[in-house]
């Protein structure tokens, strides 16, 4: 891939749980990727081995790398991490009187109805840390009870006695009148500065109850792990001679400044994932494929999403009642891209059942020890061994070269499942790869399926290290055409990142029947929140960089949840708001019902400001075709052949663009490795893209 020439040094650095990546955009267009192991220990330390490695590598073109970086976007996982391995801090929450369980009563809504043994996930804080205090705002935004300052006072006494690290707070209708909670957060910033303080007005500031005080407990328990990591980061770049400021990927899709980031840190659950969402979405708006289903295959889990139109798709827990809106099984009150994450990764471990069923993950060898073949003390079975052993990795081309394989301490591992079930190395291996891929189709359906779309009128966009290789039968079974793998396949969550704009979302609840709201009183609502969203962007942006989005969320009269319906900034007439909603449901269920019973319940504004993006050319000839290109030939295993079978392997970055290939063959890229299974045919297009068409498809 090349890009036109840049007017300032991008550089986007993304943590995964096995490789922390950074891709650098240099002003002559130039892209280099580097990948280094994740240190779950350290982190902070992988990414600045990283940011060594490109100084070295690009010191002619960049004598001064860091000092030159224009736009640094980071992703990472530090939010989910803490979240998913319980590492976040010890808290306390203060809510108003009569209301301490409402963290485990939730919604009394079982997920799975037929699941009589599904369990909730435990509150975050336990029952002694939950304080309560007398206060009460009524729903129209009076104070009908005040606040007593000796009540919150004992409670900063206790939290100071017990030596918390963080409290939340979550009163009952705040989001009206957060009068009460600016109060709590006062006397503790003066009282106790040291302790991280959530407030529910600020975290998520609308209705519904059980979620917003969910999402606020969740913001603090991530706040202090994720404020020091940020920090530390900050801390260590600056003193390398960085002369921009950080930017942090968001789960919504956009990016904020480093202390927004880690005052609403439950906002970066989704961190890294998002990245390859929004570069899905970029890409494909450049190189002409608007309907994505973007597949991300790394070395711990698989993200998949669905682009339509070129746009992601975002979900929150009022849009559906499925779990996708969850997060392990929180509730999170915030906008979220729409991400189904299944543990299907390269080092996800093959397992046995109790009855010697095979099973792949969700449990992953990670970085450290990693899949048997990285011969670091691995000794379970992964997905990598797999794949080594099949024959579609090469063992002394793993990154390049970089890392050598062990064939034969990945073919030992999988003998040992072998053994047990009774079966060959080879049919083990494939029955590995095989399950992964039924766990991945799943996944796709979820996203594709169980929203009401036809996978197969999608192209798939593969990446992450590990996805070409898998992406290819996938296809076929979902009788999806096409799979589109870009050249930077492997980091193109990193790329994803420099794809992001500056985004803040807000709220106000309205809650009423929509035939007899003042229009006025909307478009105040509006123009307060855009109004917020400028302010806080244009202090260093020119003002026409900053638009915004507005949405409404809206049902009928009884219903419990509501659909998203798109409005202007700028209301007109209430028929406006009503003819858009009409026209969503009706798409979605495919029938009307009376419009006097259409309620509004909030109103939504998402303030972007536009950010410097990468521009991507088309590629420059890189060789004179497959010939040149061809690197030799090694026995690889297909299940459609029932055996293995000699195949060509091909450099990946000397094939010319408008090459076509025809039948089985290995593409190897430093980074990743395209398996091109019988009957397929694969083309690189003019960005690099690697097209692979499924058998009996010819475009």
């Amino acid at each position: 891939m090349a890009t036109s020439k840049q007017t300032e040094i991008l550089l986007g650095i993304d943590v995964g749980g096995t490789f922390t990546d950074l891709i650098l955009v240099g002003k002559s267009g130039r892209v280099d990727l580097v990948k280094v192991p994740s240190d779950p220990s350290n982190l902070v330390d992988s990414i600045m081995q990283g940011v060594e490695t490109l100084a070295r590598r690009n010191l002619t073109e960049v004598p001064d790398l860091v000092s030159g970086v224009g736009r640094l976007v980071h992703g990472s996982t530090v939010a989910a991490n803490a979240l998913l391995e319980r590492k976040g801090a010890r808290m306390g929450f203060v809510t108003t009187r009569g209301f301490r369980d409402t963290l485990v009563m939730r919604r009394m809504f079982r997920e799975n109805m037929y699941d009589t043994r599904a369990k909730e996930p435990e509150p975050l804080v336990t029952r002694n840390n939950i304080f309560e205090v007398d206060e009460r705002v009524e729903r129209t935004g009076r104070a009908i009870e005040e606040l007593r300052d000796e009540q919150v006072l004992t409670v900063v006494e206790e939290v100071k006695r017990r030596r918390l690290e963080s409290v939340g707070v979550c009163f009952l209708f705040s989001f009206r009148n957060p009068v009460h909670e600016k109060r709590v957060e006062e006397l503790f910033k003066t009282l106790l500065p040291d302790v991280h303080v959530s407030v529910s007005h600020e975290v998520c500031p609308e209705i519904r109850d059980y979620e917003r005080a969910c999402t606020t407990h969740l913001n603090a328990y991530l706040h202090p792990p994720v404020h020091d990591y940020l920090s530390e980061l900050n801390r260590r770049l600056e003193q390398t001679g960085l002369s921009t400021s950080m930017q942090v990927m968001e789960s919504n899709g956009g990016v904020s400044d480093p202390d927004t980031a880690a005052r609403k840190a439950v906002n970066l659950l989704l961190s890294g994932p998002a990245g390859g969402v929004i570069g899905s979405a970029y890409w494909g708006s450049l190189t002409g494929y608007p309907n994505f289903i973007s597949f991300d295959m790394g070395g711990t889990s698989c993200d998949i999403s669905l682009i339509r139109d070129g746009q992601a798709t975002l979900s929150t827990p009022i849009t559906s009642t499925s779990t996708h809106c969850k997060f392990e099984g929180w509730d999170v009150l915030i906008p979220f891209i729409d991400i189904h994450t299944i543990g299907s990764g390269g080092g996800s471990i093959a397992w046995l059942d109790k009855a010697g069923g095979l099973h792949v993950g969700p449990r992953s060898m990670g970085a450290a020890p990693g899949p048997a073949c990285y011969d670091k003390g691995g000794d379970q079975a992964t997905v990598t061994d797999a794949d080594v052993v099949l024959g579609y990795i090469d063992p002394d081309y793993y990154l390049g070269g970089r890392i050598k394989l062990n064939l034969r301490r990945a073919s030992s591992v999988i003998k040992s499942v072998a053994t047990a079930i009774g079966r060959s190395v080879t049919e083990t291996a494939d029955g590995i790869f095989n399950i992964v891929n039924a766990n991945m189709i799943n996944g796709i359906r979820v996203v594709s399926v169980e929203r009401g779309h036809d996978p197969r009128r999608f192209s798939l966009l593969s990446f992450g290290g590990a996805g070409a290789t898998h992406a290819t039968a996938l296809m076929e079974e979902m009788e999806v055409d096409t799979v589109v793998i870009p050249s930077l396949a492997s980091g193109f969550s990193a790329f994803g990142l420099l794809c992001a704009d500056l985004h803040r979302d807000f709220v106000a609840t309205i809650n009423t029947r929509l035939s007899g709201v003042d229009v006025e009183l909307l478009n105040q609502s509006l123009d307060r929140m855009i109004g917020d969203g400028v302010e806080h962007f244009s202090h260093n942006s020119d003002q026409d960089d900053i638009w915004a989005h507005c949405v409404a969320d809206m049902r009928y009269r009884g219903q419990a949840h509501d659909i998203r319906v798109t409005i202007p900034a700028r209301i007109k007439d209430i028929s406006q708001i009503i003819e858009r909603f009409n026209q969503t449901y009706y798409k979605s269920y495919g029938y009307l019902l009376d419009e006097e019973s259409i309620q509004l319940i909030n109103l939504r504004a998402s303030v972007y400001r536009t950010c410097r993006k990468p521009d991507v050319d088309a590629i420059t000839s890189r060789s004179s075709g497959p010939g040149k290109a061809t690197k030799g030939k090694r026995m690889a295993y297909f299940s459609e052949l029932g055996s293995y079978a000699e195949t060509p392997v091909l450099d990946g970055e000397a094939i010319d663009a408008g090459t076509l290939l025809c039948g089985q063959a290995i593409v190897e890229l430093p980074t990743t490795t395209i398996v091109v299974r019988p009957g397929q045919t694969l083309e690189v297009d003019t960005f690099g893209n690697f097209i692979v068409t499924r058998r009996g498809v010819r475009k």
